[in-house]
């Protein structure tokens, strides 16, 4: 495919999972042969369309998806390079395992909200590692939490109640943090963009850059907190012990995503590098005046 070809295939990860969420919520919500045949579909279709965008990356091509055609970074973008291209390829052949392996245990039967709540996971999953907007991340990573939050209830039991209880409190204090971070990033810089607040941050008066620092920090221990780095980890045997083997396999892909921003916000907006980011061209971001 070419440049102007694959542009807009870049929001599907994100809108095809929406899309399958709502209609086997409104549709097959107790059809339960046709809510497996639907998300096998979604996995197979994601499989296939991020193949083909990882190679179409494999150059170093950046593509960008300006939502309702809102030039960035007034408007919110979907990015496509090759690491996110990696990322996106692996949560979508990692989900497929999961979801043949649920069904093949009927894991999928213990629950009728099994099927909307994994497309959710999907649609959090693709959506932080696609977005080039810094708010938006920390939306699809709540996305993420609520749905990972039902599918680790689901089966229900006492010892899955009590980790949820604790996943849930510790993840809500680590997104107060996120929410203050980016809002102590925006108050300086003026944007959400992450290309446009790269270039903003590195123009920052001396007066600023405490504030930055500050904030640079929070985001970091929280993306360390979602990631279950040491000593930060402290959460995640017992969510992975009391949940099931397939959700388990779903949730080593959420922490990638904690891992994920902490390569991207460092190396886009917080490095030393920052001003040479691949990402800048595409998004239309020039330096501020």
């Amino acid at each position: 495919m070419t440049a102007s070809a694959i542009a807009p295939w870049v929001v599907a990860p994100v809108i095809i999972p929406a899309l399958a969420a709502a209609l086997i919520l409104l549709v097959m919500r107790h059809k339960l042969t046709l809510s497996r045949v639907t998300t096998l579909g979604v996995c197979v279709a994601l499989v296939a369309i991020s193949a083909v965008m990882l190679g179409h990356t494999a150059t170093g091509a950046v593509e960008v998806y300006a939502m309702g055609d809102w030039s960035a970074p007034f408007g919110i973008v979907l990015v496509l390079d090759r690491l996110s291209a990696m990322m996106v390829l692996l949560t979508s052949v990692v989900a497929l395992g999961v979801l043949i392996y649920a069904i093949a245990t009927g894991l999928d039967r213990k629950g009728w909200h099994f099927h909307p709540l994994f497309q959710f996971q999907l649609l959090g999953l693709n959506g932080a590692f696609l977005t080039g907007d810094l708010f938006n991340l920390f939306v699809f990573f709540e996305v993420m939490l609520l749905a990972s939050y039902g599918l680790m209830l689901h089966g229900q039991g006492a010892a899955r109640l009590k980790a949820g209880v604790q996943y849930v409190i510790i993840n809500l204090a680590g997104s107060t943090l996120f929410l203050v971070a980016v809002g102590m990033l925006y108050g300086v810089t003026g944007t959400l963009n992450m290309a446009d607040m790269a270039l903003r941050v590195a123009a920052a008066p001396e007066g600023d850059q405490a504030l930055i620092k500050a904030a640079s920090l929070l985001l970091i221990t929280v993306f360390a907190l979602k990631a279950a780095l040491v000593p930060l980890h402290f959460w995640l045997p017992r969510t992975y012990a009391s949940t099931s083997g397939a959700v388990a396999a779903l949730f080593a892909i959420m922490t990638k995503v904690g891992a994920y921003s902490i390569i991207r916000v460092t190396t886009l907006i917080f490095g030393d590098d920052a001003q040479a980011s691949a990402w800048r061209p595409p998004t239309g971001c020039c330096p501020p005046p």
